[in-house]
């Protein structure tokens, strides 16, 4: 056998190394390659189990969300079922307080009078406080706009509070720019409820000193913004407190409540309503140096001016003594049928009452009414179901339609939407007040009396 030479022996030797090496390094590659295969696996495993964990966490923070949504839906619901079963008899206690106050009383009795009426007129804001949450979370708080006189508004509030800050000997006072004092478009209830209760909030607070109102507004980028800068000297509120001024439900002090009493809800409210109409509240304040409230609003230039000048008292009950109007009351509660006969009892009227839907509509079709005061919940038939029947029966008649204004104690926006669009002309919110009753009458009646107008002219002359 040839012995391999040098050379050849060096190449074999070389050969066995890198076959040895090579040998080792698929082994090495394998090894990783299926350490690397193992570690894919697992991490497939883990993602399918991290995926399956979101998933089953996702279904249940969305049935935890879909029950809190239901628990929230309940509890409006709830709050202004209450709101309804409170405001009726709450009727009866302020519309009879009333009542009694226009009668010949004794000092003694007239105060006690007075104060049932202002306690009643506390829970009813009470009962307003709950019904605006539970409106702003079913989200069913409408803002209105329309065309209203921005002094006009600002000149009633100041005659509002004026004798509250006069009782406490502060100086009150709202000024307006000469920008402000013009009209816009815009929803002036929910502009006068944000603009009272933060006048109101620096009355209440401040002891001595002063609460001034400045009202501006400017130019935006689109439309207007309307500024509402209540400044008092009263206590003022410490920094680290700001925070949870806005909270519902909250006061930033137990002895607060105990002194000034109160729901904690109003600023809370505001602030929404304020964000509803594209602006916010701002607070600057720090203890025992007075605080200054910023109330912004985006409102819009009014397109029409309102020349007509609100109806007044005089002219309301002038209106409604003008003739022995005919009144059909569709009203199941007795307590309310009094209220409404002791707040109308100074005129001439033809009230006519029946008990329930039903005999509404029988009623309406076998008179002749001037206007129909319709009561919404009522046995057998509702206001509502009423109005639609009665609405029927004048078409397929050919008659003229009869006003009819609802009595409810249901006041969510959508609810009077609900009634306008059955055929009602307008609603009255229980509880009743006496005021806006007559006014409400007589703006119902007005048409009818200026078209009798000429008549009653020509018989006088006979």
């Amino acid at each position: 056998m040839k012995t391999p030479t040098l050379s050849e022996q060096v190449s074999r030797r070389r050969y066995e190394r890198e076959k040895k090496a090579r040998q080792e390094a698929e082994k090495l590659l394998d090894d990783k390659s299926r350490a690397l295969w193992e570690a894919n696996q697992k991490l497939t495993s883990q993602a399918d189990a991290l995926e399956r964990t979101v998933t089953k966490r996702t279904a249940e923070l969305n049935k935890a969300m879909q029950a809190a949504q239901a628990s929230n839906q309940a509890k409006s619901i709830f709050l202004a079922s209450m709101s309804h079963e409170i405001r009726t008899p709450l009727n009866g206690v302020l519309g009879m307080a009333e009542a009694l106050s226009e009668t010949d009383l004794s000092c003694e009795q007239a105060e006690m009078a007075a104060t049932i009426v202002e306690s009643g007129g506390i829970l009813l804001s009470v009962l307003n406080d709950i019904l605006d949450v539970s409106k702003i979370e079913a989200g069913q708080m409408e803002i209105e706009n329309i065309p209203f006189d921005l002094s006009a508004l600002f000149a009633a509030t100041k005659q509002l509070y004026a004798l509250k800050a006069a009782e406490k000997n502060l100086i009150f006072d709202i000024h307006l720019s000469p920008a402000a004092q013009t009209w816009i478009t815009g929803d002036p209830v929910r502009l006068r409820q944000v603009a009272g209760n933060l006048i109101s909030n620096a009355i209440k607070f401040t002891a001595n000193g002063q609460v001034l109102v400045d009202v501006d507004l400017l130019q935006a980028d689109q439309g207007l913004k309307l500024i509402v800068r209540v400044t008092d000297s009263g206590t003022g509120i410490s920094k680290h407190k700001l925070d949870d001024l806005f909270q519902p439900f909250n006061q930033l002090d137990p002895s607060v409540n105990r002194e000034y009493g109160g729901t904690g809800l109003g600023l809370a409210i505001s602030r929404q309503i304020c964000n509803l109409m594209n602006g916010d509240i701002r607070v600057e304040s720090e203890f025992g140096t007075g605080s200054v409230f910023t109330a912004t609003f985006s409102v819009a230039p009014a397109k029409t001016v309102e020349t007509a000048l609100p109806q007044t008292d005089q002219h309301s009950q002038e209106i409604l003594a003008s003739q022995k109007w005919r009144i059909l009351v569709a009203e199941d509660n007795r307590t309310n049928q009094l209220v409404l006969s002791k707040q109308l009892k100074d005129f001439d009227l033809d009230l006519t009452f029946v008990g329930n839907g039903q005999l509404a509509v029988d009623s309406a079709l076998e008179g002749e009414y001037d206007m129909i005061l319709m009561d919404i919940n009522m046995p057998h038939m509702g206001g509502v179901d009423a109005t639609i029947n009665i609405r029927h029966h004048e078409t397929c008649l050919g008659r003229a339609a009869i006003p009819i204004i609802a009595l409810t104690a249901n006041s969510m926006t959508h609810q009077i939407t609900g009634y306008l669009a059955s055929g009602m002309n307008g609603h009255l919110s229980k509880p009743l007040k006496k005021a806006i009753l007559l006014r409400t009458l007589a703006d119902t009646l007005q048409p009818t009396a200026q078209k009798k107008a000429p008549e009653t002219k020509g018989q006088r002359g006979l």
